[in-house]
């Protein structure tokens, strides 16, 4: 059973991961898509 353990551990240490992965990259995402609706502002500007 002492397997089972550290096998669960490192699954969920995986899947923890993973999920910090995921957030850090859509947050990325978001930055992006913000900076390019602010540079197509400021070319409609000109």
């Amino acid at each position: 059973m002492k397997n089972f353990e550290f096998l669960f551990t490192a699954w969920m240490v995986v899947w923890a991961v993973f999920f910090v992965y995921e957030v850090t990259v859509a947050r990325r995402i978001t930055q992006v898509r913000e900076e390019i609706e602010r540079l197509k502002q400021q070319l409609q500007q000109r």
